[in-house]
């Protein structure tokens, strides 16, 4: 049974103080016998909504659905989302059952918070498919998307301001502020103005304050002003400057000290209201974990979870499961094999499993990457894909001509562009000049990168430009020697990474946290370690994640990196494993040296150039194998890069105006 639908009028007061208090009394009677869930005695419920979802793996076809609700329990709020009972059919907008989720599935994404531990809640309205919101709490945790499959996120958003105070974000306004004054992003901002920074390359580390900015001498110090102009310097940060609040986040945490872990410590302590119920989770299928190890290597001793000591040398014991050796390159010859006569790729897993353990040859990549990276459907015919570079050539022009055409009489009235273009030209003179195609005054390869970078600013407004995207562009143009080849291959990896430069840092939160789980499933040693040291929030991976190890290899071993991780083959996550398997290869080092946070923070930077990728690959892989779907299930729902969700074609998300 569904409820019937009300209209969402939440911007009129009038109709939402009328139709809340008629509405309640219903509401509470009505639900408190479909849910049978008591509630505390005194408790309230002042608003429901049935077929509220959840994708625990991004897609349509894989679905929990239950009831979302507010409840008011003396001067608190209450915000709940239970998955439908075995006995209630989890039916979506188009009558489909979901027979795929099960008991363990459904407890656990069950939803329990007070409104007093919510941060913000932001409402999503795609061009395709159905709204959700996102409810993230104020230790920067974000449970999973919540889709409103018959709508009323209007009539939800109503009650929240009839009983807590929201704002609007300054910087989004889709964006609701919860009992916050002040917008979050800014408070965050200012909580990392950190003194007396300095590159490890013009300091010898005297102090445990002095931390690295990355492996290409950026350099900055006090409140991030420039350095002499002949170092490579971070953007100087304008105090007078609202703009672009998400590259200036994702600078200061690059530049994550003792005071900035802790002033975010918060974002991994124990939370009553943590979404994943991991640390349930992760007890209950442990032993899981080591039979499947089992299988491999001798059995685990039983250990004293609280000596670190006698944990590392009882795990150095168990030499790790390799993964295959590496193969060569994909050749032109077996490239053909992989194509009908027509052009289309007959077995698309055969050829990501190929490129996964092999790579592609240089001549090869401008062809294949545009495959891996979802620029060419893998069923096109040769002439369908020469088509679509033609229309997409003309659709890259005109995107192109929207800035080009602004004059600088305009530009002085355009802040954003005025400051995206700023940005943008400061970095791709830093981007790469060692290597020879972008190497030498006046490039032409330099300035056709900064124009990508520009168009893509207007192409997706809202994200717009921060600094690390011009080190994800360069190899693909080097690749694709194409200026709208390499926009829309770059517009593709962004539908992946896009949310690791997200305003409220929710795509790298997510990674992280996903990192720490992993770490504490394939490496406990490590794990308790780290966590002696307050190591747990794991900032210093925060680079390796944001540009997806750019920094970490050279040019050409980047290029070889990501095309394994574009194959998505055995785990679209498969960077975290490669964390994981770094960490793991200097967990000894890591321990013996009882490294603090900065002493962390300054090693890991120092492993620039220096970690072996053909190693690290194989490790990753046997831990991806190690861990199954025990560490598969650790990663949150929608933890970038997620590929897209697929809706049913010709279904659109219902009309619910934008706030």
């Amino acid at each position: 049974m569904q409820e019937p639908e009300f209209h969402d009028l939440s911007d009129d007061s009038d109709y939402a103080a009328a139709s809340q208090h008629q509405a309640s009394g219903s509401i509470m009677r009505s639900d408190s016998i479909r849910s049978g869930v008591s509630e505390p005695s005194g408790s309230e419920i002042i608003f429901y909504k049935d077929n509220v979802t959840i994708h625990p793996k991004q897609y349509t076809s894989e679905r929990i659905s239950g009831r979302l609700r507010l409840i008011k329990h003396g001067s608190d709020l209450l915000l709940t989302w239970v998955p439908y009972k075995p006995s209630e059919l989890d039916v979506d907008c188009l009558g489909r059952s979901d027979p795929e989720a099960s008991d363990k599935d459904r407890n656990l994404y069950a939803i329990k918070t007070s409104l007093n531990d919510v941060r913000s809640v932001r409402r999503h309205t795609p061009p395709l498919g159905w709204q959700y919101i996102i409810v993230v709490l104020s230790s920067g945790l974000a449970y999973p998307p919540l889709y409103f499959y018959s709508g009323g996120i209007r009539e939800f958003i109503t009650t929240l301001k009839q009983h807590v105070f929201i704002v609007r974000s300054s910087e989004d306004p889709n964006v609701f502020l919860v009992n916050d004054f002040q917008d979050p992003l800014q408070k965050s901002l200012s909580s990392l103005q950190l003194p007396g920074l300095a590159s490890f390359k013009s300091a010898s580390f005297k102090n445990s304050t002095v931390s690295v900015v990355n492996s290409d001498s950026d350099q900055a110090n006090g409140s991030v002003h420039k350095s002499s102009s002949s170092e490579h310097s971070l953007r100087p940060t304008n105090k007078n400057r609202q703009g672009d609040l998400s590259m200036q986040v994702l600078e200061k945490f690059s530049l994550v000290t003792r005071f900035a872990r802790e002033t975010t410590s918060s974002l991994f302590k124990e939370n009553h209201g943590n979404q994943y119920q991991y640390d349930k989770y992760l007890e209950k299928h442990k032993s899981a974990l080591h039979n499947e190890e089992g299988k491999h290597e001798e059995e685990l001793t039983s250990q004293d979870s609280n000596s670190v000591a006698s944990d590392v040398l009882e795990f150095d014991r168990l030499p790790l499961v390799w993964g295959k050796q590496r193969e060569s390159p994909l050749s032109v010859e077996e490239w053909t094999s992989f194509l009908d006569n027509d052009g289309r790729v007959v077995d698309s897993k055969a050829l990501r499993k190929r490129v996964f353990y092999g790579g592609v040859e240089p001549e090869l990549r401008k062809e294949v990457w545009k495959f891996l990276l979802g620029f060419y459907e893998y069923h096109s015919t040769y002439a369908e894909r020469e088509f679509l570079c033609y229309e997409k050539e003309h659709e890259y022009q005109t995107v192109k001509k929207q800035w080009q055409s602004i004059s600088s009489t305009q530009a002085k009235r355009f802040t954003k562009f005025r400051e995206r273009k700023g940005l943008i030209d400061k970095d791709v003179v830093r981007t790469d000049r060692s290597i020879p195609y972008y190497e030498g005054d006046e490039n032409r390869n330099v300035v056709i990168l900064r124009d990508i970078l520009l168009t893509y600013s207007f192409y997706n407004f809202d994200l717009g430009y921060c600094q690390g995207m011009s080190d994800l562009l360069s190899p693909i143009l080097h690749v694709m020697e194409d200026e709208s080849s390499a926009f829309w291959c770059f517009v593709a990896l962004m539908e992946r990474l896009g949310p690791n430069f997200n305003r409220d840092q929710s795509g790298m939160h997510s990674q992280l946290l996903a990192l720490s789980k992993l770490v504490e499933l394939l490496d406990g040693p490590l794990h308790n370690y780290l966590k002696q040291a307050d190591c747990l929030n794991y900032f210093f991976c925060f680079r390796w994640i944001l540009i997806q190890f750019k920094r970490e290899f050279d040019f050409d071993e980047i290029m070889r990196l990501w095309e394994v991780l574009w194959t998505h083959y055995l785990s679209e996550h498969f960077h975290l494993y490669m964390c994981v398997a770094i960490l793991k290869r200097y967990r000894k080092k890591i321990i013996d040296e009882r490294m603090d946070f900065d002493t962390l923070l300054k090693f890991i930077n120092e492993l620039s150039g220096r970690i072996n990728l053909e190693q690290s690959l194989r490790d990753a892989e046997a831990l991806c194998a190690i861990g199954g779907d025990n560490a598969a299930a650790l990663i949150p729902p929608g933890t970038p890069p997620s590929l897209p969700i697929e809706t049913d074609a010709g279904l659109y998300m219902l009309d619910d105006e934008i706030l």
